[in-house]
């Protein structure tokens, strides 16, 4: 029975690891020692992490609605200055998170109406 314990606590223990992620949908996580600590947080979270992808397929889609405008440049540094303001927040995660979901209601709403 211990045994049949440790085995399962063994897996448990693994599939967490398996679990964490290993990039963000805008940036790679493969070396982070270069990275922000908001960018570090990202990395090490999965629900950040999810919201990462989340923004990056709007921002993407934000993209394309601005090439038809002729705003290409405005979105992009747009996204540059929101990357500052989410560094600003080291490693908090309700700061990073906060930074996130204003971002993506942005996106969202240029898409949807521009």
């Amino acid at each position: 029975m211990r045994r049949l314990l440790l085995t399962a606590a063994a897996i448990c223990s693994l599939s967490v690891a398996v679990q964490s992620p290993a990039s963000a949908a805008s940036f790679s996580c493969m070396e982070t020692s270069h990275l922000s600590s908001a960018a570090q947080r990202v990395c090490d979270s999965r629900w950040l992490s999810n919201l990462d992808e989340r923004m990056d397929s709007w921002y993407r889609r934000a993209l394309v609605r601005a090439g038809y405008f002729e705003q290409t440049k405005i979105v992009r540094d747009a996204q540059r200055d929101w990357i500052s303001q989410r560094d600003g927040c080291g490693s908090s995660f309700w700061c990073i998170r906060r930074a996130y979901v204003k971002r993506i209601r942005d996106l969202e709403k240029y898409v949807e109406h521009v």
